[in-house]
């Protein structure tokens, strides 16, 4: 188990310590000497710092990859003002907690894909349903569905971010089918299942949560749109039509789920449930970002938030907490 993290280094300067990091880049420095140094940057949840390696590193030159975790020996110093370490040895580790290296969900993401199935599994359109289960039995998939962030920043920019969401979005579905008897309840919560799936391919999450080149070139609208095309494809290949109407209706709303073409919908949305899942997905989104600021309050006293750049704008707080007084 981890125990010493980059924030805490300050407290271990000129001491020797022995800890998990993972090693975000390496990079050569030329020394006065006309050899070389090693310049790695380590990382874990809590920052980065840039450690030196000096002795052995024709060695750990040939040990130390990019994007790897290792437990290395270091010696904690200060240099220009910055703390810093000297790494006097490294081995790689593969049994380590990803927790103490990228953002998680504080949610239990076995449960939540329990949740998720089970409503899958309640779907009364045969082809819905078969097309839920496509997705439920590929192992590969689900996993890095249960996995995956929502975003890079702007909502659930964590491990097990887009289950979250996802979940939340399809619990919002089943509320508002219930309270609009014309929607198609069926075909609302597969649009709401479905309709960031293609952020499985957007999003990478380690070493940190970045953009995929697929994911910058293409966007999970488009990407997501060619995996629920590519599956309804594989349905009608093993099991016959599925009906063409249904087919357009659901993709339409994967398309369309942003609402408008500047927030990058191809297409504005043209269906009942379409409109319907562009709101739900919004307001998710937009709850997860306030209550993101009223986490994030300045001090005890402050009765606004920073600015929220993801709102564009303010949040308001209200009054802080009451003091305990006490009166002698």
């Amino acid at each position: 188990m981890k125990k010493i993290f980059v924030k805490d280094l300050k407290d271990y300067l000129e001491r020797e310590i022995e800890d998990v990091f993972l090693v975000l880049k390496i990079n050569k420095k030329q020394q006065r000497n006309g050899g070389y140094f090693l310049e790695v940057t380590l990382k874990d949840i809590s920052g980065s710092i840039k450690a030196r390696l000096f002795d052995n590193v024709d060695l750990l030159d040939k040990v130390l990859e990019e994007e790897k975790v290792y437990r290395f020996k270091a010696k904690v110093y200060r240099l220009n003002d910055e703390v810093t370490m000297k790494i006097l040895d490294a081995h790689r580790i593969k049994d380590f907690d990803i927790r103490d290296f990228v953002p998680h969900t504080d949610r239990d993401i076995e449960l939540m894909q329990k949740d998720l199935i089970s409503i899958a599994r309640n779907i009364a359109n045969p082809h819905l349903r078969k097309l839920l289960h496509s997705f439920i039995n590929d192992e590969k998939l689900m996993k890095r569905f249960s996995r995956s962030p929502a975003a890079k920043m702007m909502h659930h920019a964590y491990i097990g971010g887009l289950l979250e969401h996802t979940l939340s979005v399809t619990r919002l579905a089943e509320t508002v089918s219930k309270r609009y008897s014309e929607v198609d309840e069926d075909l609302l919560i597969t649009g709401a299942i479905l309709h960031d799936v293609g952020k499985i391919y957007e999003f990478k999450f380690f070493p940190e949560i970045d953009y995929t080149d697929e994911g910058r070139l293409l966007g999970h609208i488009v990407l997501g749109y060619e995996l629920v095309s590519r599956k309804i494809k594989e349905i009608e290949d093993f099991m016959g039509q599925f009906p063409r109407e249904l087919s357009m209706k659901l993709l339409h709303m994967i398309l369309s789920h942003h609402g408008e073409l500047e927030w990058g919908s191809p297409i504005r949305p043209m269906t009942l449930e379409a409109q319907i899942l562009h709101f739900i997905d919004n307001l998710d989104v937009k709850v997860f970002q306030f209550l993101k600021a009223q986490g994030e309050r300045i001090d005890e006293k402050a009765r606004w938030s920073l600015y929220q750049r993801a709102l564009g704008r303010y949040v308001f707080l209200g009054e802080p907490p009451e003091e305990d007084i006490t009166l002698e």
